[in-house]
């Protein structure tokens, strides 16, 4: 009879018991606000860490590829910052300068020299200008828009020139069209200055090459309008509104042509994010919707250039580390919270199962201590008969254990009856070299005491090596599997065999490819797997004439295939489903125990793989192991 549940509510609960039950919602709520307290301090700083190192490691990637742009600058600029002044002291060139009034010829020479020499240093124009700031030769003499005739006097850079000065200057070219930076130098006849000659740099072609790097590049003035950028959209704009100042000097020098210079839009609410300046790029008028996309700006003066090299990266990759950082935060602190949890509810339910056993126990006791003596008697013979059951169940695991312990002993057993015999051997050996060295010795016969000795090595050498494959294979291996040499496991497995294969006149043949095969299994199982399955066809072929075991080892890219075949009579039709079911045996009372090849398919099993039975074509039983393949090899377990 089941037990009576009594009803139990918070009024009959002793005092101290229903104040701990008013007080408990209190606690779980002052428990879950300090775990979400603690989570959101641990996500907020986890994100701050990653925004950090985030940061600073796209301020280091693309303070490199700054680096490299003002460099790359720097040496073209450099590479024709002396041009004008070897043109000033060519006088084949200059003579139209000074002197007399130029002939046309003279004028022609001048224009092809300045094209020939264009061509030489790669340069987009070559010029000279007379006081005035005409233009009376140039390398693009023949193009349809060439600067002969042209006056370029209000240009900067020929004001410095006639000045005595090198020029410099960068603009909008009023005839070519195109972006270059100028290089002025004056030309001297005698302390006066009579001419200025001029070279232009196109400097457009570089943009090209920023295109490939995953950063926006900018070269600005003073003023702040984009001259050169790796987006062509940016290409005369500005970083903010231009003063009525500003427009009206640019507009004097004709720096930039008729180009209408606009702001880009960017947002000036700049702040300072590890040490560098963030600013947000507001989006096109056509998608107003869109969000403005942030930047990570570093720069570079270039003062002799009249530049400011400005390299803008995206921080894009900044928030999606944040947001990962963040992510991953949550998922461990959910998962710790989980196990926590599993951990809390399966104590509670233990102590609630413990509690309630606890009560049916008492609540058993008192019933059935008010039963008869009949029912009192009844559970005693139940009491003793559950007993029973349980010391059955423990004879019949410890029965078990013992006869697969004495399998693997019988194993031993017969193994170190033929490797007896295999020690026994050397050490007689043994015994009669060194009586005859120690004869010799006395004759002072030494060269026959170390031939002695050699023989003694080799013979101790020997039993060596049979000591280490006993040893290896009684050695109890942990359940671990790893990479493990097939062609070692049939080696130590024939050695440890080497006498009983040799007592029953077997041969052994062995087909493997010509490299090391490597399988997921363990060094000392898989040798116990081979050695059971090569005893077994032994034990198979005692009665026949022909007493071959052909073992043979294929491999796939996923899997590693074992086959041991005999010539003995095969197995029954009728026995083969059974051959690895413990205790089957199909040998002579006391030949075995038929745990031989439950033993191998369990280890087998264990390594992840599979083992048949089946009878060859030509005749004989053949075991089949099939095992994955390692590609990668590591050392094994000594």
């Amino acid at each position: 009879m089941l037990p009576v549940e009594e009803n139990v509510s918070p009024s009959n609960l002793p005092p101290r018991q229903s104040t701990n039950a008013r007080r408990a919602p209190w606690r779980r709520a002052v428990a879950a606000l300090a775990v979400l307290s603690t989570a959101l301090l641990a996500v907020w700083i986890v994100s701050a860490w990653a925004r950090t190192r985030a940061v600073a490691q796209l301020a280091e990637s693309s303070h490199h590829v700054l680096s490299l742009v003002a460099e790359t600058l720097r040496g073209e600029l450099a590479k024709h910052e002396s041009t004008p002044f070897l043109i000033s002291q060519n006088p084949r060139i200059t003579r139209i300068l000074t002197g007399s009034p130029p002939s046309d010829a003279e004028i022609q020479t001048a224009n092809e020299d300045l094209e020939r020499l264009a061509r030489v240093t790669d340069a987009s124009d070559l010029y000279l200008m007379n006081t005035t700031g005409t233009t009376i030769a140039a390398s693009n003499w023949s193009d349809p828009r060439s600067f002969i005739g042209e006056n370029f006097s209000y240009r900067p850079y020929f004001t410095e020139a006639m000045k005595g000065r090198l020029g410099r200057y960068f603009a909008l070219g009023t005839t070519s069209g195109e972006r270059g930076y100028y290089f002025a130098h004056p030309v001297f006849d005698g302390r006066y200055v009579v001419g200025v000659a001029v070279v232009k740099l196109r400097v457009g072609d570089l943009e090209a090459a920023w295109r490939a790097v995953d950063h926006t590049i900018l070269v600005v003035d003073d003023d702040g309008v984009i001259f050169l950028s790796s987006e062509p959209g940016w290409v005369m704009r500005t970083m903010k509104p231009l003063d009525p100042e500003a427009r009206a000097r640019i507009s004097q020098q004709r720096r930039y042509g008729a180009a209408e210079i606009s702001p880009l839009g960017l947002d000036h609410r700049t702040v300072t994010e590890i040490g560098h300046a963030v600013i947000a790029l507001a989006p096109p008028p056509a998608s107003p919707s869109a969000k403005p996309a942030s930047y990570l700006v570093q720069q570079r003066a270039m003062p002799d250039a009249g530049w400011t090299i400005q390299i803008l990266s995206r921080m894009d990759g900044v928030a999606t580390a944040v947001n990962t950082a963040a992510a991953l935060t949550l998922a461990t602190l959910a998962a710790l919270l989980l196990a926590a949890s599993n951990i809390y509810l399966r104590r509670r339910r233990l102590a609630d199962r413990m509690a309630l056993q606890r009560s049916i126990t008492a609540e058993l006791e008192r019933r059935v201590a008010e039963r008869t003596d009949e029912l009192t008697q009844i559970n005693v013979r139940l009491e003793g008969e559950v007993a029973e059951r349980k010391r059955a169940e423990m004879e019949l695991r410890h029965t078990q254990g013992e006869l697969i312990q004495a399998s693997k002993l019988a194993a031993l057993g017969q193994m170190s009856a033929g490797l007896s015999h295999e020690l026994n051997q050397p050490l007689a050996a043994i015994r009669s070299y060194a009586e005859n060295a120690r004869a010799f010795l006395d004759r002072e016969r030494f060269e026959t005491v170390r031939t002695n000795l050699g023989a003694i090595d080799e013979l101790t050498q020997r039993m060596a090596s049979i000591i280490r494959h006993l040893r290896t294979y009684a050695r109890k291996e942990p359940t671990t599997v790893r990479p493990t040499s097939v062609n070692r496991a049939i080696d130590e497995s024939l050695g440890l065999l080497q006498r009983r294969i040799a007592d029953d006149d077997a041969t052994i043949t062995i087909e493997t490819p010509d490299h090391e095969v490597l399988a997921i299994a363990g060094d000392v199982r898989l040798q116990q797997v081979l050695v059971n399955l090569i005893a077994n066809a032994l034990d198979a072929m005692r009665t026949t004439p022909r007493r071959d075991v052909a073992i043979s080892v294929t491999e796939t890219t996923d899997w590693v295939t074992i086959a041991v075949k005999d010539t003995g009579p095969g197995i029954a039709p009728g026995d083969l489903g059974n051959v690895f079911d413990p205790f089957f045996t199909t040998k002579d009372v006391g030949a075995g125990l038929g745990l031989g090849l439950s033993i191998t398919y369990g280890i087998v099993q264990q390594f992840g793989g599979n083992i048949s039975a089946s009878n060859a074509p030509g005749g004989g039983a053949e075991f089949v192991v099939t095992l994955k393949a390692a590609a990668v090899p590591i050392e094994s377990a000594a």
